[in-house]
């Protein structure tokens, strides 16, 4: 359905795929850009490559190992390389320390090329002894069957890779070619950065599939900070996410989503302390230990037995708190200030929605502020546990190592949830992205704290009772997306993913 979806727009918007080819890639970061249709860039002896020349800017030109082929107009009608599986093409290393890397291919493998080995190498950075496929060396590879497949584009973003020899179609720094690739290749693009926007990355994959004819085969599992958050931006206009402070994304404040936790009592048109879940054994949730302290919400986690644990056995000496906005939304700019409990109890910020034919729910994070081992780690995730009405659990999450302890301070914490990416935010620093594939129904949103003695241990008694502090959430949208949603009409209607935004792609 993708490729006759791509033909049918190459054929009823010509002026638009012109026009993209035009503009070409993101120059932003760019350090190797191979492209065979630019017949200049190959030097050619007979048939065969021997040098194809880097048209970034950059310098880095690819060295033939072997004899790689020009296919003169067969790709699309332009020219593309064909390599046997004892070809390929070496790149000095591009980048001159460890760092992120975002690449982006264009191949084929017709049926006459299938078989032979599997994981044949596209792209291989590979640096010292390591393998490429093992941190912090980079593989982008073929499957494990080498099966035939129409022109397509993959891609592939990793953080903290080491600065090494680059292979195209075969290891990197490898001669002669080792794991190479049987099959054609058009273009390809690195970066030395990670793509946070989806619209910045969508925008190189339309290019290349509109170039070449060729379909987006993705692996949608994200992209995830290694390292520091580096320099974090100022809070000048608390009325704007911290992330985006000159509203470069035309957001609005969402009220119905927004507390500042300065009164003396919950705002129950918002709230709701208590619904149908109990909490996560053998922690029960209380009422009473969600309260409001000094300008803050304060859930709190106690070691203690309570009347209610008599109905149900699961539940023993711990009591917890769980707060729910009453209604529902979805896509939005959600921001708290928060501090972390400091125990082994959870402290998490999360989205969930059901209905008879769906149910997802997004994991902000999930933080264990003194699990054993687990003290910096910020845990983010994006569920889907029902889907056309069938049941099955299916999840798309991500770890970032902070380099600090998150009980020690408070930290400005944020989600972007938009119709085409889920965004993740430490202090206005993104963390995580991954395109927005499934999470496109209304959720509430929840804050809790749970034992979850498989994940984090059990908190010490000596801990209790500890508490999970947010100083306010605040909340924005943007234009033509939804407001507070009713919960009756969650389930009474159908939700199709919005339209991309009008406004800039930050």
């Amino acid at each position: 359905m993708r490729t006759i979806a791509l033909c049918i727009a190459l054929l009823l918007t010509p002026w638009l795929c012109a026009a993209a080819l035009a503009d070409g890639p993101s120059r932003d970061g760019l350090r190797l850009w191979l492209d065979a249709s630019d017949t200049s860039t190959l030097e050619v002896q007979g048939n065969s490559i021997t040098r194809w020349r880097d048209k970034s800017g950059a310098g880095n030109d690819a060295v033939a190992a072997g004899q790689p082929q020009l296919l003169p107009t067969d790709f699309n009608g332009r020219a593309a390389i064909r390599f046997s599986g004892r070809d390929g093409f070496n790149v000095a290393a591009i980048a001159g320390k460890t760092g992120p890397v975002t690449a982006f291919i264009v191949s084929r493998r017709a049926e006459a090329q299938a078989g032979g080995a599997g994981w044949q190498r596209l792209i291989s950075i590979r640096s010292g002894d390591v393998a490429d496929n093992k941190p912090p060396n980079f593989c982008l590879s073929g499957e494990a069957k080498s099966d035939a497949y129409p022109p397509s584009v993959k891609v592939m973003s990793k953080d903290a890779i080491a600065s090494g020899p680059v292979g195209i179609g075969a290891v990197g720094g490898s001669r002669p070619p080792k794991q190479g690739f049987h099959g054609d290749i058009a273009e390809v693009l690195i970066y030395d950065r990670g793509f946070v926007s989806e619209g910045a990355l969508r925008d190189v994959l339309d290019y290349l599939a509109a170039k070449w004819g060729a379909e987006v085969d993705r692996n949608d599992a994200g992209w995830t900070r290694v390292g520091p958050l580096g320099p974090t931006p100022p809070m000048s206009n608390p009325g704007l996410p911290l992330s985006d402070q000159q509203n470069r994304g035309g957001w609005t404040r969402f009220e119905a989503f927004s507390d500042e936790f300065n009164g003396t009592a919950l705002d129950t048109q918002k709230w709701e302390p208590l619904r149908s879940w109990k909490g996560r054994p053998p922690g029960l949730f209380c009422a009473s230990n969600v309260t409001l302290d000094k300008g803050c919400l304060v859930l709190t986690m106690r070691k203690e037995t309570v009347p209610a644990m008599k109905k149900d056995p699961k539940y023993h000496d711990y009591t917890s708190a769980i707060l729910e906005t009453i209604r529902y939304t979805r896509y939005g700019y959600f921001e708290i200030r928060a501090r972390p409990m400091n125990s082994a109890g959870s402290s998490s910020f999360w989205f969930a929605g059901s209905a008879k034919t769906w149910q997802i729910e997004i994991d902000v994070f999930e933080i264990g502020a003194k699990a054993a081992g687990r003290e910096c780690a910020y845990n983010m995730n994006a569920h889907v546990f029902r889907y056309d009405g069938k049941d099955g659990h299916w999840n798309s999450g991500g770890v970032w190592q902070a380099p600090w302890r998150f009980a020690d301070d408070f930290h400005v914490y944020g989600l972007e949830w938009s119709p085409q990416q889920l965004v993740y935010y430490v202090d206005g620093v993104a963390v995580r992205s991954l395109p927005n594939t499934h999470w496109h129904q209304p959720m509430r949103l929840i804050f809790d704290s749970e034992t979850m003695p498989d994940w984090f241990g059990l908190p010490k008694d000596e801990d209790l009772p500890s508490t999970f502090h947010i100083d306010y959430i605040r909340a924005w949208k943007q234009p033509g997306w939804e407001g507070a949603i009713d919960e009756k009409q969650v389930e009474a209607q159908t939700w199709s993913p919005l339209k991309a935004p009008t406004s800039p792609t930050r």
